[in-house]
């Protein structure tokens, strides 16, 4: 039992800390994927959205390679009649690599530049986790959407010419649960007339922070300006700051396990208080029967912390799961639709609702974490039997052996 208060104190850490590492490794690659060149502008305050104007605009600043506009809208698509929002985005393929990184397809092919409504599907989409991974959408297939406008709702349909594969986390949208078209058949499709977001390219990566700065002077408070390299900082910060969070309430685990260790050793040393008189007459010495209690104490938090280790890992894998399904289950419980944003960026809405981004990471349990879980639990058992330890050195042997 007094190793069972250890393993249940080191898994805590490990199934906790080990989701943050994930998260943070998942959102750094994927802002990566985007390039250090990269600078987003987004609408704000005034600026409700962007023209052509503003792309020509763009383009002739110092520095600046290309320019690649975008439009979003929140849909639902209705697999095996439950709703499922997602984001439908329009962006052209060649804008579609550089939002992604690089295009990785299971089935199909990309669009190409047209006014027809061409879909390439992201993996959780085609795949959903509700029916158990199995593919519900293929290429080829025309899938009905719906999108809430005031207080009704419309149908499109657009025809499925490409699936993605996973990706995981993205830093401005969940890739698996959107649906990319090109941007002519969007803005057909949604009636718009103006771009969302602006993803601008500098020519190298000594110029996207000059290229950020331009665009600064340029709009003003009406358009926010981020760099991947800002958006990287503010994650790292934000992600460090919940993984000290987590990792203090797995220490309360730690801080009841050692109380009981000591509890356990007290009761220990006066079980055995006629065996200390009979080894102290013998010749042991007091650091001997020091030494006896605290090999017993380290034995329990190697012990404690290698059990802890498997046990945090294995939770740690399921926690995705488990987090997944609740958000998921809030989401239809709410009644939340297609136009419920899951996250914002400067005031306009990516991701997708439902827990969708949560799902897309993959728990990280690395060395360090291994080793410092390791040394924190023998050093909690070792700090919590030096009482007791010392207290049985310092037992007359004579008492002792007259203890009954």
């Amino acid at each position: 039992m007094t190793i069972l208060s250890v393993v249940i104190g080191i898994a805590s850490i490990i199934a906790l800390v080990s989701q943050t590492t994930g998260i943070q490794s998942s959102i750094i690659n994927a802002l990566q994927s985007l390039g250090p060149t990269s600078v987003l502008v987004l609408p704000r305050g005034t600026q409700s959205a962007f023209t052509q104007a503003d792309v020509a605009k763009l383009l002739s600043v110092p520095g600046v390679e290309d320019v690649i506009p975008m439009v979003n809208a929140r849909m639902t698509i209705y697999i095996s009649g439950q709703p499922t929002a997602l984001t439908l985005i329009g962006v052209e393929s060649g804008g579609l690599e550089s939002l992604l990184g690089e295009i990785r397809l299971t089935e199909g092919a990309i669009y190409q530049p047209t006014t027809a409504p061409l879909a390439v599907v992201g993996y959780n989409l085609a795949f959903p986790v509700s029916q158990g991974g199995s593919q519900i959408i293929y290429t080829g297939q025309p899938v009905i959407l719906e999108q809430q406008v005031g207080q009704s709702s419309r149908r499109v349909t657009v025809q499925v010419i490409g699936l993605l594969s996973k990706y995981g986390s993205s830093s401005l949208i969940s890739v698996d649960d959107s649906m990319f078209l090109p941007l002519d058949a969007a803005m057909k499709m949604l009636n718009r007339r103006n771009f969302n977001l602006l993803l601008v390219r500098a020519v190298s990566v000594e110029q996207a922070s000059s290229v950020a700065e331009f665009l600064t002077a340029i709009y003003g408070d009406s358009a926010q300006i981020i760099t991947v390299q800002q958006l990287s900082q503010i994650v790292s910060s934000i992600i460090g700051q919940l993984s000290v969070l987590l990792g203090s309430v797995a220490a309360i685990s730690l801080t009841v396990a050692g109380l009981g260790i000591m509890n356990i050793m007290l009761v220990t040393v006066f079980e055995r208080t006629r065996v200390i008189g009979i080894l102290k007459s013998i010749g042991l010495k007091d650091r001997n029967i020091l030494l006896l209690f605290l090999a017993e104490s380290i034995i329990i938090g190697i012990a404690g912390g290698f059990i802890g280790l498997l046990v945090g890992a294995g939770i740690a894998n399921v926690l995705p799961i488990l987090v997944t399904s609740a958000f998921r289950s809030m989401g239809t419980a709410s009644g939340q639709s297609a136009q419920t944003p899951s996250y914002r960026v400067g005031g306009t809405d990516y991701g997708v609702g439902g827990g969708s981004f949560l799902s897309s990471y993959t728990p990280m349990i690395t060395p360090e974490i291994m080793v410092a879980s390791l040394l924190i639990a023998t050093l909690v058992s070792i700090a919590a039997a030096l009482y007791p330890a010392w207290r049985a050195s310092r037992m007359d042997p004579i008492k002792a052996l007259r203890y009954e």
